[in-house]
């Protein structure tokens, strides 16, 4: 599966950035804003297109705490950058 690489300009209610995403919810990878390398990065992780996670923990910028999301069995944890990269959906 490959990542669309693009700004979405027709956002609807229901998809946002990780980074915006909400303590405790469940969601879906739909997209990521970024090159080859961030793409290729995110893979590496096991996070694609059409992941389901739950999000354990809003990490915050100004204290660098990180984002903890549950994937399956696997707890990845994600900084600010990143995560503000990713767009997801509930």
């Amino acid at each position: 599966m490959e990542f669309q690489n693009i700004e979405r300009s027709f956002r609807s209610k229901n998809v946002c950035t990780l980074s915006r995403f909400s303590d405790g919810l469940y969601g879906t990878i739909v997209d990521v804003i970024g090159d080859a390398d961030l793409q290729g990065k995110l893979m590496g992780m096991g996070l694609f297109v059409g992941t389901r996670f739950q999000l354990f923990q809003r990490g915050t910028l100004k204290s660098r705490i990180p984002f903890l999301l549950a994937v399956s069995e696997t707890r990845i944890a994600l900084g600010w950058e990143l995560a503000d990269k990713i767009l997801v959906e509930e």
